[in-house]
């Protein structure tokens, strides 16, 4: 099957066979709960380092070396790889075991043992497929009076999942094997091609009213 890039698929052979993987909304919902999704994400791009790094210029120059010590050392490097493992595992059919490697007993404790894909490029590629999975990479238009951009510290995969199959009839399958960019694309292509042209309050406010009343429904 041939990737379509722009949506947040990708294709990585091996000797062996294809690895395919698609961010779907099924895949982020596997990741964990609303909450740990979001925290994953942020994770994956570095949060808390930039949470410590924040800190650093307000503090004691004995607490800047710890911090940096911190930094560099191991435990931020193992939690963000292992995050960019579970994507890649959430995000594919196959066992990726061969491309992402794994972890062993050592003596020392649990060592990384390297699969076919530098670490480095695990991480990448997991990044990748959090951005088109979670966040998307389709900018929409938006009635002038509503807010965009706001945080959020949960993901609601299985709301997004209603929502579409809501609005646009489609299967829960269907649904489920979204990307959010793909998601975003079709509330996009519901838009007028004019210039500049936002949805009406009706036009949000009537998908909105339906999706509740699917909720209640099957409440």
């Amino acid at each position: 099957m041939k990737p379509i890039t722009d949506i947040g698929e990708c294709l990585i052979s091996t000797a062996e066979r294809d690895y395919f993987f698609k961010p779907s909304l099924k895949a982020m919902a596997v990741l964990g709960s609303p909450v740990e999704i979001v925290q994953i994400y942020a994770e994956l791009h570095g949060s808390e380092v930039r949470a410590l790094l924040d800190k650093v210029s307000t503090t004691s120059t004995v607490f800047q070396e710890y911090v940096f010590d911190v930094i560099y050392s191991p435990v931020f490097g193992r939690k963000i790889l292992q995050h960019a493992m579970n994507v890649l595992c959430a995000c594919c059919e196959e066992d990726v075991s061969e491309l992402i490697g794994e972890w062993k007993a050592g003596e020392r404790g649990l060592v990384y043992v390297r699969g076919a894909l530098p670490y480095s490029d695990v991480i990448t590629l997991a990044r990748h497929l959090m951005m088109h999975g979670v966040i998307g990479c389709c900018p929409l238009d938006v009635p002038a009076n509503k807010s965009v951009g706001s945080y959020s510290n949960e993901f609601q995969a299985i709301e997004y999942i209603s929502l579409v199959r809501t609005a646009f009839g489609l299967s829960r399958q269907d649904a489920e094997n979204l990307t959010m960019t793909e998601f975003q694309q079709l509330i996009k292509s519901q838009q007028p091609q004019k210039k500049a042209r936002h949805f009406t309050d009706d036009e949000y406010d009537r998908i909105m009213a339906e999706y509740e009343q699917s909720r209640l429904s099957e409440g």
